[in-house]
């Protein structure tokens, strides 16, 4: 498929999410000199279905007949009825090879590219007469978008083009830090009709895990991102960054000197209790339900 299919492929898959709003406290206050606001992708740009990258509880039980939907409109030809559940075992046993491969590489948290995965599990498949077709690395990211479309939905959070556009407005550059597949910056496209790039975002400040090889919470990581906004001439105390979970957003750039919005507007990518917001490493300088209220407290 060629990229324009692969866009009007995710939007088929997907269908309008709204936040669940939940009664969180919020913290609110003035924040000067930010010369750049960087988000998280999924639960804070994006709701999630599953309120993040990956497949949640709720999803498991459905995922054998998600994978075996994804193989047929991939045009591979089903040979035995339990491919999907072999197929996601074959998944499981390939990534974790990977990842303890990097580890022993010395990579705390490795985030291995799903389309070498995919590839290696549908060879794995086609190998052990489950499938029959033609497995190509193009299938392979086919495959990919179709899966992982059907287990995790994704939306846009309300208004989220007309806020982007306004902080491009006040002069502000813009950036992501992600957990993140090839398919991520796909969905951006896909929902926004541009790409992040072409949308406004400092390419250089585009830090996606697939491509790095690494993954929140590593705080190397994070200094990938520090390391190219050093060079836009940008301190980490002029940096904004906006995320769901205190754990893997929050405290690392806070480590690294960022300032810190925790995004609580939508109860599916919540990943703490309030009470621990009281830790000094997980406070952040804004609690907001609303992307919006970013701009209250920068124009304050």
């Amino acid at each position: 498929m060629n990229r324009a299919q692969l866009l009007k492929r995710i939007r088929d898959l997907t269908h309008p999410l709204s936040p669940i709003s939940i009664n969180h406290p919020q913290k609110l206050q003035p924040l000067q000199d930010i010369q750049c606001v960087a988000f998280d992708f999924y639960g804070t740009m994006f709701i999630s279905a599953v309120g993040d990258i990956g497949i949640d509880e709720d999803q498991q039980s459905k995922s054998a007949d998600y994978f075996t939907a994804s193989l047929k409109d991939c045009g591979l030809t089903i040979l035995h009825e339990q491919a999907g559940d072999r197929g996601q075992t074959l998944f499981k046993d390939t990534i974790t090879a990977h990842i303890s491969s990097a580890q022993t590489d010395g990579v705390d948290h490795p985030e291995p590219d799903v389309r070498t995965v995919w590839f290696e599990v549908l060879q794995k498949m086609q190998k052990e007469q489950l499938i029959a077709g033609s497995v190509t690395q193009g299938l392979a990211l086919r495959f990919g978008i179709e899966f992982e479309f059907r287990i995790n939905d994704i939306w846009p959070v309300p208004d989220l083009k007309k806020l982007l556009k306004n902080l491009l407005d006040d002069g502000l550059q813009l950036g992501i830090i992600s957990n993140s597949q090839f398919y991520t910056p796909i969905a951006f496209e896909a929902f926004l009709g541009v790409s992040p790039a072409e949308f406004g975002f400092n390419p250089d400040l585009l830090v996606w895990s697939y491509q790095t090889g690494l993954k929140k919470p590593s705080e190397e990581f994070y200094k990938v991102f520090d390391r190219a906004a050093n060079k836009e001439g940008l301190q980490p105390e002029q940096i904004l960054y906006v995320g769901n979970d205190i754990r893997k957003d929050i405290r690392p750039a806070k480590n690294l000197g960022m300032r810190t919005a925790l995004y609580v507007g939508d109860q599916r990518s919540i990943r703490h209790e309030t009470r621990e917001l009281d830790e000094s490493d997980f406070q952040p300088d804004l609690i907001i339900r609303d992307l919006h209220q970013i701009l209250q407290c920068l124009d304050s």
